[in-house]
């Protein structure tokens, strides 16, 4: 009986422990979380349940075909594991997409905050423990993966493999402390464990040597402050824009930003080449370093720019199709900005983490890791939840009608409208 009641609650609770085990043993918890969208496949394959499209089921449709038609051209079987990772992707998303709730956001909030703590933990701690066996490395997350070993130097990545992508995971778990920070803040309740874990977050934030991280993160804490108070963030805005020069001196590496700068614009060239030569496909993200190589340069993972990535990596359809989901997310949060509704209780926590995605896709490509991308996938699943509840089509509709009868209302006679259109449309 106690075993049943165990395995009942492993399978109730699958989605935290895949998530977990992404910090925990990265490996077996992306296998998890591949698994479970696996599973939601097949089970809508059984039963002949109809596939629901939106753009976001279309975007990964289409890297998957890109996928596909890239292991095709390119006579590659290794590819078609980059088509099986996106139907994982894919399952994940219809299954969160079709069970998120309230509590299991906030139990995905508890658990990005809980790997987060242990991202700094493993990183100050474990690092040459775990480090000094390959194979343990591998396991636990603590392998350098992405350059030369000598790069991570005074580096924190603790089990994210790369301190870029502990940098976007900890920019994330950071969105989510200071949503709650707001909420709690309004509220008049208690704050100080949240204000304690942020400080810890930024701090380790630090310690990863991302610039594109630090850069992002104070883009972030600026945005909480005017979403605080305008006042605050209006002069933390002009605080930060009097003494930039004194604050990238803060910055890791501040001497090497030239030349970082550089090394990035050739990349996003050699990256544009590999996409005029691939332009239908791309070459997946498995066969990216080995094109660039072809190009004489140093070996490069990916493209270091998260638009340019889509498009080399899985061709002009795959890149279109990121385009349109990235103009239909800044679409959808501009309309929640003009949503009057009680249920916009989660607006701070994803009016917060989406600008991490982009900012940090600016100068890197943090989705390319399985790790960071199925905890993402999970974001979005739940954001598109969130706005299909807020019946969102139609009330976004209507809010830009009442945003455009505003302007008109401001800008024209108030006596060439009747009470009864004022009435029909009244904010």
């Amino acid at each position: 009986m106690n075993n049943n009641k165990l395995v009942s609650r492993l399978v109730k609770y699958k989605l935290e422990i895949g998530m977990s085990l992404c910090f925990l043993m990265p490996p077996l918890g992306i296998l998890i979380l591949i698994v479970i969208g696996w599973g939601k496949l097949n089970s809508m394959v059984n039963t002949r349940e109809k596939l629901y499209v939106n753009i976001s089921t279309f975007f990964f449709l289409t890297l998957a075909i890109s996928a596909a038609g890239a292991a095709i051209l390119e006579r590659n079987g290794t590819y078609l594991l980059i088509l099986a990772m996106v139907l994982g992707y894919l399952g994940l998303y219809l299954h969160i997409k079709e069970t998120a709730s309230l509590s299991s956001i906030s139990r995905y909030q508890k658990v990005m905050i809980g790997g987060g703590i242990y991202l700094l933990l493993s990183g100050s701690f474990f690092q040459n423990f775990y480090g000094s066996n390959t194979l343990l490395g591998l396991v636990t997350g603590t392998y350098f993966i992405g350059g030369s070993p000598g790069e991570t130097e005074g580096r924190l990545f603790g089990s994210a493999y790369n301190p870029n992508f502990t940098a976007f995971l900890l920019l994330l778990v950071l969105t989510f402390l200071i949503a709650r920070l707001l909420k709690n803040w309004r509220a008049q309740g208690n704050i100080l464990l949240t204000l304690l874990l942020s400080f810890v977050t930024c701090f380790a934030i630090f310690q990863t040597g991302s610039r594109s991280g630090i850069a992002t993160m104070f883009l972030i804490l600026l945005l909480f402050l005017f979403k605080a108070s305008v006042k605050y963030g209006t002069v933390s805005l002009a605080v930060i824009l009097l003494a930039k020069d004194r604050i990238i001196e803060y910055f890791p590496r501040d001497d090497d930003i030239l030349r970082a700068s550089l090394m990035r614009k050739d990349i996003w060239v050699q990256a544009v080449k590999i996409w005029r030569e691939n332009p239908y496909f791309g070459t997946t993200s498995l066969g990216f370093g080995e094109a660039y190589a072809q190009t004489g340069k140093a070996a490069v993972p990916h493209a270091h720019n998260i638009f340019l990535a889509f498009f080399s990596e899985y061709g002009t359809f795959g890149g279109l199709a990121f385009l349109l989901l990235f103009s239909a997310l800044l679409y959808k949060f501009v309309c929640l900005l003009f949503l009057n509704s009680k249920k916009k209780l989660l607006l701070n926590f994803y009016l917060l983490s989406f600008p991490v995605v982009v900012l940090t896709g600016i100068l890197d490509h943090p989705l390319v890791s399985p790790q960071t991308a199925l905890l993402t996938v999970i974001l979005l699943g739940s954001f598109d939840r969130y706005t299909r509840a807020l019946g969102f089509r139609e009330r976004a509709a209507l809010n830009w009608r009442r945003v455009l009868l505003r302007l008109h209302l401001v800008t024209e006679k108030p006596e060439q409208y009747s009470k009864t259109q004022k009435n029909k449309y009244k904010l």
